[in-house]
């Protein structure tokens, strides 16, 4: 076999190697993009129904309490019974307890129990005399399964509750004050 000159070009067989050696690189890389799109997709996919998922939780769990005298659910089937009932047009739970139109999707009780955890052992009137830490939730009675913590902006659940119970506690001192 000769080698080529500056001038010559390279043999058949060795053009054919450097074109397979071409394309299966240019494949490699377009698998791998492929791949990690498909990965990132899934990935925010998965953030956003996490995020209605436990917003979705603690707006059962408020709806339940306002139906309930201030009562925090007990089991699942509990809230249940109070997704049935709940309100699922265009409206949602603000921090300060007003409602807010907007559009989201609602999960199922089913789907929510294998994505979030809520403490069905919780007295709600003891949630209030422990102090919020200085970042992050005030308490943790709502969380998500994975252990991760993905919520949208003003909708963390735990702080929901919080502001909830504080909404709520100023509207009974209101109430209550001749």
């Amino acid at each position: 076999m000769t080698i080529p000159t500056a001038n010559e070009s390279p043999p058949a067989p060795l053009r054919r190697r450097r074109g397979w050696r071409i394309a299966a690189i240019i494949a490699g890389i377009a698998i791998a993009l492929l791949g990690g799109a498909y990965y990132l997709f899934r990935s925010v996919e998965r953030t956003v129904k996490d995020a209605y998922a436990v917003w979705w939780a603690a707006d059962l769990v408020i709806q339940h309490m306002e139906t309930h005298h201030g009562a925090w659910p007990r089991s699942w089937e509990e809230l249940h019974a109070t997704e049935r009932s709940a309100y699922k047009g265009v409206a949602s739970t603000n921090l300060d307890g007003s409602w807010t139109a907007e559009f989201r999707p609602r999960a199922s009780i089913e789907e929510l129990r294998t994505r979030v955890v809520i403490d069905f052992h919780v007295d709600p009137t003891q949630l209030l005399t422990h102090p919020p830490p200085s970042n992050g939730p005030p308490f943790r009675v709502i969380y998500l399964r994975d252990g991760r913590r993905q919520h949208f902006v003003g909708k963390e659940p735990n702080a929901m509750i919080r502001e909830y119970l504080q909404w709520k506690a100023r509207q009974d001192t209101v109430l209550t004050t001749p």
